[in-house]
């Protein structure tokens, strides 16, 4: 018997040969085993990192603001208003943006988008160190914004990429895989920006970094894109989704009930105090309780380590048990904590430390793990098959509006009341206003929950569809 290897396929297969010796009416059958392509085989896991990869060098330049926070503040003589701005630019093409992204994902293909997408970020963070080396802070603006055109796209073609390759329980495993390589890259960012400023003395150094590993990311994304290919060449498939994406059309938001608004304005209010204090915490930690921008980065790195070591954790935990709504209460508790404890927390002493502020990372940890573990795969839970794409991409706009409109409204707080613990106490006490009302918002949805058909406190079910199970692909982008 001879074996036929082609250049589009990598066909595994065997067959039984009738016994020459025997002539039972019973002899055993034919044994065909099925064309084994590379998502069916160890390959997959090629495509995983490579798919964990592309998105490294993006988490890594997101944040850098954060990181270098004190270091731009001080070199461009700049308000906290102002500095946030490098955060809100960001965010603002996206209120709409990820729809545009889906379509081009949908309507040209997912390595078009993947390769597009990551181009953009180089082009974006280049223009962005480009304006430190030069002094410009407008040019830095400007490369915000670039980057933000690719930064949550790259984030949706990922999740789209991984959810080929991977299908029923690996879904989930892959999809916490892209979370932990993405959080390694935020930590990467806190850890090693601050050390790259000191060590080269210029501000554009960790950004260039940052360039560079965007390129390898773009790379990466080719090689991806690559193996994707001959995946679909496998198969038969012409590379594009092979649903599409249903558009989001106004009839739609009446099939949304009110446990998905309740979940919309949670996420919008928990995330917004989430992320008005993440993006903000460099400066706090160096203003308030002694730390250097370089010690202050070795500790930030908690929160995201947190993340990508419990999230997968929780998630197994409520899929098994379910508790959904309770486990966020409880989560929610200790966000308010957290913010209460650093707002009124003294100032330390010159000189001097204040290590609690690591405790407080850690319990900051815990809540973005729980709280994100948790709230993403409420979405398909609570709203019909038919309009999830348009409950999603909701959230999407809310997200980003959050984080356009809550930066500034931290900067402007901090600003108007700078004399007092350094701007950071009514801030803090802000941003904890936001953890409250998500926390009355969770406590209402799980009483909700309670009156309708508990989706929220049960397990989950062993049939969930595969459509439910891509859209959930598509919400870790957000992570």
């Amino acid at each position: 018997m001879s074996i036929n290897n082609s250049e589009k396929q990598d066909l595994l297969f065997m067959k039984s040969q009738e016994s020459s010796m025997t002539k039972k009416s019973n002899q055993e059958p034919l044994i065909v085993l099925k064309a084994v392509g590379y998502r069916a085989s160890s390959m997959r896991w090629l495509a995983l990192a490579l798919a964990c990869l592309n998105c490294l060098g993006s988490y890594f330049c997101f944040d850098n603001p954060q990181s270098l926070q004190t270091i731009i503040i001080d070199k461009f003589d700049i308000s906290s208003f102002q500095f946030n701005l490098l955060y809100s630019v960001y965010a603002f093409p996206n209120i709409i943006l990820p729809f545009v992204g889906g379509i081009i994902i949908d309507r040209l293909g997912v390595r078009v988008g993947v390769a597009l997408f990551s181009f953009i970020l180089i082009i974006g963070q280049g223009v962005f160190t480009f304006g430190a080396a030069t002094s410009s802070f407008n040019m830095m603006l400007v490369g915000r914004v670039i980057f933000g055109l690719g930064g949550e796209c790259l984030n949706v073609a990922q999740s789209v990429v991984t959810t080929k390759w991977f299908m029923g329980k690996e879904l989930a495993l892959a999809l916490g895989a892209t979370l932990c390589v993405a959080r390694l890259g935020s930590s990467l960012n806190s850890f090693f920006a601050p050390k790259i400023y000191y060590w080269a003395n210029a501000l554009y150094a960790p950004l260039l970094v940052g360039v560079i590993l965007c390129i390898f990311s773009f790379l990466i994304g080719l090689g991806l894109n690559y193996l994707d290919k001959k995946a679909d060449e496998q198969e038969g498939i012409n590379g594009k989704e092979e649903e599409n994406v249903e558009q989001v059309k106004l009839s739609d938001l009446k099939a949304l009930n009110l446990l998905f608004y309740l979940l919309l304005f949670n996420g919008f209010f928990l995330y917004g105090g989430f992320y008005g204090l993440n993006n903000n915490l460099n400066d706090l930690m160096v203003q308030r309780f002694g730390f250097t921008p370089d010690t202050a980065g070795n500790y930030i790195p908690i929160i995201y380590i947190c993340a990508a070591v419990f999230i997968p954790m929780i998630g197994a935990y409520i899929d098994h048990r379910g508790k959904r709504a309770l486990l966020m209460i409880f989560a929610c508790m200790l966000f308010v904590v957290d913010h209460l404890i650093t707002a009124l927390l003294p100032n330390s002493e010159p000189g001097q430390t204040n290590y609690a502020m690591v405790g407080i990372l850690f319990g900051v940890g815990m809540f973005y793990a729980s709280y994100a573990a948790i709230f993403w795969p409420c979405i398909p839970l609570v709203v019909p098959e038919k309009v999830q794409g348009t409950a999603f991409g909701l959230v999407f706009s809310s997200q980003n509006l959050m984080l356009t409109v809550i930066p500034l409204i931290v900067g402007g707080i901090h600003d108007a009341t700078i004399d007092y613990k350094k701007g950071y106490f009514w801030t803090e006490m802000t941003l904890g206003g936001l953890a409250l009302i998500g926390l009355f918002l969770t406590i209402w949805i799980y009483i909700e929950d309670l009156k309708t058909e508990k989706k929220l406190d049960k397990p989950c079910a062993d049939d969930v569809k595969m459509s439910s199970k891509k859209s959930m692909a598509r919400s870790f982008a957000k992570f």
